[in-house]
């Protein structure tokens, strides 16, 4: 056995290695490139660009009054976007104003979601 062979280990490394490794790992000084928020910031304020605050929320659709939330829905894809009418309705391009649609599939089924989810909940309505 040759002594390369002796050194090398196989296998998963002991739980004192790893303790050793992230005792390393904690002591190396941080590479301020790794905070990338950071650095759009800075960078953004320097050329006086204003920086919009990233959790901006797309406002909900505005769902036709003649719907009641929990009603059963028609999802459709129609090639470019996803319509969503009441259940035993069609799309009808005269009447826009009877249906909602989606470019993005998530948030379709966000809207799903939140038609049919229990706004709140009563432990003694069973």
């Amino acid at each position: 056995m040759s002594p390369q062979q002796v050194r090398r280990k196989r296998g998963r490394p002991s739980n004192a290695e790893l303790a050793l490794r992230r005792q390393a790992a904690a002591e190396r000084p941080n590479n301020p490139l790794v905070n990338h928020e950071q650095i759009i910031r800075k960078a953004a304020e320097v050329l006086g660009i204003p920086m919009e605050p990233e959790s901006i929320e797309p406002e909900p659709p505005s769902v036709p009054p003649s719907w009641t939330k929990g009603q059963l829905l028609n999802v459709r894809n129609a090639g470019e976007c996803y319509v969503i009418t009441l259940l035993g309705e069609e799309f009808d391009p005269r009447h826009p104003e009877r249906a909602l649609k989606f470019t993005n599939p998530a948030l379709c089924q966000n809207f799903v979601s939140s038609w049919y989810a229990r706004e709140n909940h009563d432990p003694r309505a069973r």
